[in-house]
């Protein structure tokens, strides 16, 4: 009951709760992740060296709490950069450890080294984020080494569209048909960017 109240807790953004919960449960990597975003680093670093065999989410811990200071001592792992990195910047973001985010975005080069879809990931949470700017140039940098990815086109036409730019959208929504043309989303969503350019088409 501890743990299912702790992660409930922890989804509604009560780390202090949750951390307690989960270290009474021995979960060193959940109460971990609650100390750093609390912003006590060296707790969570106390809690992630505690377990002998740590598994690969508190390795990744690890990882960030040195990329964070911007210390590279360790490069990811291919699954660790899929499984956590979105997660870690848009937790940084949401309890406003925005230095923390831009450390993390910063070692996108280390990151693509492990897992080239990292560009995308990035762009995706920045996104969700509203920093729109910056989504367009983290996809610019995913289409270089994966042009087809249909994606990363559903992400730029979306971008687009709230900037106001639907030539631009529609463009991007275009590229995401040609390698996806079956991805309902993205029928439906062109169908939205037509309506603005032309409502009487539609």
């Amino acid at each position: 009951m501890s743990k299912e109240l702790a992660k409930e807790l922890f989804y509604k953004g009560d780390y202090k709760k949750a951390l307690e919960l989960f270290r009474c449960e021995n979960l060193n990597y959940e109460a971990g992740l609650c100390a750093l975003l609390e912003g006590d680093e060296k707790a969570a670093k106390d809690f992630w060296t505690k377990d002998k065999n740590p598994d690969i989410a508190t390795k990744w811990g690890l990882i960030v709490l040195n990329i964070i200071n911007l210390k590279i001592k360790e490069r990811p792992s291919f699954f660790q950069v899929r499984a956590f990195l979105e997660v870690y910047i848009n937790l940084f973001i949401a309890t406003k450890h925005y230095s923390w985010a831009e450390n993390l975005i910063s070692a996108c080069d280390i990151m693509v080294r492990s897992n080239p879809e990292a560009y995308k990931f990035i762009a995706r949470v920045l996104f969700a984020n509203g920093y729109l700017n910056l989504t367009h140039k983290f996809l610019d940098e995913s289409k270089k080494l994966f042009y087809n990815d249909p994606e990363a086109h559903f992400i730029e036409a979306q971008s687009y569209y709230l900037e106001g730019k639907y030539d631009k959208a529609l463009e991007s929504i275009e590229e995401t048909l040609k390698t996806a043309g079956e991805y309902y989303p993205a029928i439906g969503f062109k169908k939205i960017i037509l309506d603005k350019i032309n409502p009487q088409a539609i």
